[in-house]
C-alpha cells in the first residue's frame, strides 16, 4: 500500500466536526471555575479542589482506553466504534455536569463531584479514540497534517461557541426568559448538547480508518508501556503538550476574572438592604425577604427599570450582581465570607447590595461591558486561531514543526508580559495584544496533534509494533493534566490574595493581583514548553524517512 492516500474535503470536515463537538463541552471545562463560583454557587476553594481531584483521577483512565482501543477491532475499525457507542451518553452526561440542582451546599458539592467525574470519563471514552484516528486515517504525512489543521479549525469553532460566547449566550437567555443565571446556563448547554450529538454522528459516519500495522501482534500492555516510557520524542512531546495547555488555558481561564474584576468598576444600583427573613422554596433554593419589601429568589439580582423613550414608558428587568455583607468583629461591614469563613451563607440580619460591573469605555465605537470585553478577547482570539492555523502551515513547511512551535512559545510569552504594564483604561491595546497572543500560540495545537502521528510512525519503525491509541491517549492525558492545573492554579493564587467572588469591598491590591495572575501564571507553561521541545529529535527528514520505510515494509507483507 502506498503512502499517497488522499482524503476528500467532506471526510476532513467530518473529522474536524468531531473536535468541534468535543470542544463545545471542553470550552465549558475551561470556564468551569467561573461556572462553579459565579453560577453554580460554591466557593472558589471548593471548586478548585473538586476539579483538581476529579481531573487527576480521570488521567489514569486514558491509558487503559487507549490500550483497549489498540486491541479493539471491528468492521468499522479500532477507534470509530468508540464514537458510535459513546457519543450519546457523553453528551447527555455533559449536560447534567453543567446543570445546577436545587440542593443545599453539601448536596451541590457531592453532585458536582459525581457529574463532573462521569463527564470526564465519558469525554475520555469518546475523545481518546477520536484523537487516535488521526494516526490511522492516512499513511501520507502531508494528508495527516492537513487533517490535523481541519481538526484544529473545528476545535476552535467549538471553543469559540462555548468558551468565548457562553457568557453572552447566558446573558441573552436570561434576558429573554427572566430565569436565574444558573437556569439560563443550562438552557445554553442544552443547545450545545443537541449540536454535539449531530456533529459526532457526522464524524463517525463520514470518516474511515486506513492505516494497518506492519504486523498484528497481541502485545502486552506492559510491553507497550515500556516502549512508551523509553520513547524520547514521546516524552518531550507530552511535556510540551502539557506546557501548551498550561500556557493557553491559564491565560484563557483568567480572561473572565481579568475583565470582570480588574478592567470593570463596580457601580452600586441599590444600597444595602437588611435581610429580615430567610426561607427555601420546594426545590431548596434560598429566598431572602428584605427590609425594603423586596423578595429575592434569584442567583443574581434583578431590578425593574422604567425609562421614557419618545414619550412612552419602557419597562425592563435588568440583571445585576448582588453582594452579601455582615458586621465583623471591628464593627465594620465586610463580605460574609470574610466574616464567617469560606462558603458562608446569608443569614437574617445580613445585608444585600445590588450592583453591576461597568466598563467605562468603548472599542471601535462599541460601548463595552465586561461580558462584551471578555467576548472580544476570547471570541476574536479563537477566530484568530483559526486564521493563524491557515497562515502558519507554509511557515511549518519552510522551517519545520519543532522550530515553529518553539518560536511561537517565545513570542507569545513576551506578549503575555506586556499585560503587566498596560493600564486598565488601555482598552484597545489590551484587546489587540490578546488577539496577537491568540494568533501566535493558538495555531500550535495543529502542530502538536500532527507530531503525535509522527511519533507513532517513528515508534513503529523502531520497535515493529504500532500503539496508536496508547500514544494518542497520552496526548489526551497531557491535555487533561494541563487543564487540571490551569483551572485550579490561578484560583489557588487568587484565594491566597484574599479574592472573593462579587465582593464589593475588594481592595485595589487584590484587583491588581488579578492582573498579575493573568499575566504571569501562564508563563510557567511557556518556559516548560521551550525546555521540552529542545529535546524533541524527530525532524522533517526523519518524518519522510519513516514514512518511506513503513510503506516498504507493508509492500513486503
Amino acid at each position: 500500500m502506498g503512502n499517497n492516500q488522499k482524503l476528500s474535503i467532506i471526510e476532513k470536515c467530518a473529522y474536524g466536526a468531531g473536535d468541534l463537538a468535543c470542544n463545545l463541552f471542553w470550552g465549558l471545562v475551561c470556564v468551569a471555575s467561573a461556572f462553579y463560583t459565579e453560577y453554580y454557587g460554591i466557593s472558589a476553594a471548593a471548586a478548585a479542589t473538586m476539579m483538581l481531584v476529579v481531573s487527576y483521577f480521570d488521567l489514569v483512565l486514558d491509558v487503559f482506553i487507549g490500550a483497549a482501543a489498540d486491541r479493539f477491532d471491528t468492521k468499522w475499525g479500532k477507534f470509530r466504534p468508540w464514537i458510535l457507542y459513546g457519543f450519546v451518553p457523553f453528551c447527555v452526561i455533559g449536560f447534567f455536569a453543567f446543570f445546577t440542582p436545587g440542593f443545599a451546599d453539601f448536596g451541590k458539592i457531592v453532585y458536582a463531584y459525581v457529574t463532573y467525574l462521569l463527564f470526564r470519563i465519558m469525554y475520555s471514552v469518546v475523545n481518546v479514540p477520536y484523537g487516535a484516528m488521526l494516526g490511522v486515517i492516512s499513511e501520507d504525512p502531508k494528508e495527516r497534517d492537513s487533517v490535523s489543521a481541519y481538526r484544529n479549525v473545528g476545535a476552535q469553532i467549538g471553543f469559540f461557541l462555548s468558551f468565548a460566547m457562553v457568557f453572552k449566550f447566558v446573558n441573552f437567555a436570561q434576558g429573554a426568559t427572566t430565569v436565574s443565571n444558573s437556569t439560563a446556563f443550562s438552557y445554553v448547554v442544552a443547545v450545545y448538547t443537541v449540536l454535539a450529538l449531530a456533529l459526532l454522528f457526522f464524524c463517525f459516519s463520514c470518516t474511515k480508518e486506513r492505516v494497518k500495522p506492519v504486523k498484528e501482534e497481541n502485545n502486552s500492555l506492559g510491553q507497550d508501556l515500556k516502549d512508551l516510557v523509553t520513547n524520547r520524542p514521546w516524552i518531550s512531546l507530552s511535556i510540551a503538550g502539557i506546557a501548551l495547555i498550561l500556557f493557553t488555558a491559564c491565560h484563557n481561564m483568567c480572561v473572565a476574572y481579568y475583565a470582570k474584576y480588574y478592567i470593570a468598576e463596580t457601580v452600586v444600583v441599590e444600597e444595602g438592604s437588611k435581610i429580615v427573613g430567610v426561607s427555601q422554596d420546594n426545590s431548596g433554593k434560598d429566598i431572602y425577604v428584605l427590609e425594603n419589601g423586596r423578595v429575592d429568589s434569584l442567583s443574581k439580582g434583578s431590578i425593574v427599570t422604567r425609562t421614557i423613550v419618545d414619550g412612552k414608558e419602557e419597562v425592563a428587568t435588568v440583571s445585576i450582581e448582588r453582594s452579601f455583607a455582615a458586621m465583623n468583629a471591628e464593627g465594620e461591614m465586610a463580605s460574609i465570607e470574610k466574616v464567617r469563613g469560606d462558603g458562608a451563607k446569608p443569614e437574617q440580619g445580613d445585608y444585600v447590595t445590588y450592583f453591576k460591573y461597568d466598563v467605562n469605555g468603548s472599542f471601535w465605537g462599541m460601548k463595552l461591558d465586561w461580558e462584551l470585553f471578555y467576548t472580544l478577547i476570547a471570541g476574536m482570539g479563537t477566530l484568530l486561531t483559526i486564521l493563524g492555523t491557515m497562515l502558519i502551515q507554509p511557515v511549518v513547511r519552510k522551517f519545520g514543526k519543532k522550530e515553529t512551535w518553539l518560536s511561537c512559545f517565545v513570542i507569545s510569552g513576551l506578549v503575555s508580559l506586556v499585560f503587566i504594564v498596560l493600564g486598565k483604561d488601555s482598552f484597545s491595546t489590551i484587546i489587540i495584544f490578546n488577539w496577537l497572543f491568540s494568533l501566535i500560540i493558538g495555531p500550535t495545537g495543529f502542530i502538536m496533534w500532527s507530531m503525535y502521528a509522527d511519533v507513532a510512525d517513528n515508534a513503529e519503525v523502531k520497535t515493529g509494533r504500532r500503539a496508536t491509541g496508547l500514544i494518542y491517549s497520552s496526548a489526551t492525558i497531557a491535555q487533561k493534566f494541563g487543564y487540571a492545573n490551569a483551572n485550579s492554579l490561578p484560583l489557588f493564587f487568587l484565594a491566597a490574595v484574599g479574592f472573593v467572588s462579587n465582593d464589593l469591598s475588594m481592595s485595589l491590591e487584590t484587583k491588581e493581583m488579578v492582573k498579575y495572575v493573568f499575566a504571569l501564571v501562564p508563563l510557567v507553561g511557556a518556559v516548560l514548553g521551550v525546555l521540552a521541545l529542545f529535546f524533541y529529535n524527530i525532524n522533517e527528514e526523519k518524518i519522510i524517512e519513516n514514512s518511506a520505510k513503513l510503506a516498504e515494509l507493508k509492500k513486503g507483507k
